[in-house]
């Protein structure tokens, strides 16, 4: 059996909404309700906060999480998660990285990953929402679309409409799970043309020739970008919205 832990990104200092992660969903902070639904999973050994603030720090410990301190000058959410594994131990034999603005993660959400990490060969896995044509978003490019080969893997991620004219698409859901060796040798890659275009670190993966497996989802679990999209959300919760 692998050892898989869960890693979750906390920065404080977010462009667009600073502090996010401790804001209040339903009177608790969003950091918590994300490692309380990771907890609640069951699929995972372990649920690490990864955070360069010493105010995230003190609240994961005020409810009872485990955190761990990263520098500050990670450039992204991955270097941050590799820069926990050092504080592991046992070293884990993969990792899931859970955005830490995505308070109603679902749990069916992260079985899936396991499953893809475990395959034989798997490197990096995440996961795609299958949408119809008449489904909005496929013109936002902040919405990130995937299209993968016949063997469920990725061939690109953009943010313009892919593929082109009319039809189905899928919508990436930004959910990673890598092997541990795997994300330990992506921070060595160089940036690349199509990455800095698109904005998409996962085109840096797949320009150097790393497989993606990217599963399926049918659940539409909001995140928290902007303080609007959290006002939209607590708008929900007082109708009663199920977040299960």
């Amino acid at each position: 059996m692998m050892n898989i832990v869960a890693i979750i990104p906390a920065r404080f200092g977010s462009t667009r909404f600073p502090g996010k992660p401790l804001a209040l969903v339903g009177g608790v902070t969003m950091i918590e309700r994300v490692v309380r639904r990771v907890e609640g999973s069951n699929v995972v050994d372990r649920v690490v906060v990864a955070t360069d603030d010493k105010r995230i720090e003190e609240a994961v410990k005020k409810f009872g999480g485990e955190v761990v301190m990263t520098p500050v000058d990670c450039p992204n959410g991955t270097f941050r998660c590799q820069a926990v594994i050092a504080h592991l131990d046992p070293k884990p034999d993969a990792i899931l990285n859970v955005q830490g603005d995505e308070p109603f993660v679902h749990p069916e959400q992260l079985k899936e990953l396991v499953h893809l990490i475990r395959k034989p060969g798997a490197s990096i896995a995440t996961l795609a929402i299958p949408m119809q044509h008449s489904d909005p978003g496929r013109e936002d490019v902040n919405r990130v679309k995937v299209v993968r080969n016949l063997n469920g893997r990725a061939l690109y991620f953009s943010r313009s409409p892919i593929p082109h004219s009319e039809g189905p698409w899928l919508q990436h859901v930004g959910l990673y799970a890598f092997t541990t060796s795997t994300l330990e040798a992506l921070v060595e890659l160089h940036p690349t043309k199509l990455e800095e275009r698109e904005s998409l670190e996962q085109l840096r993966w797949l320009a150097h020739g790393w497989r993606i497996d990217v599963g399926t989802t049918n659940h539409r679990t909001p995140s928290v970008d902007t303080p609007d999209d959290l006002k939209k959300i607590e708008s929900l919760l007082g109708d009663g919205w199920s977040v299960d």
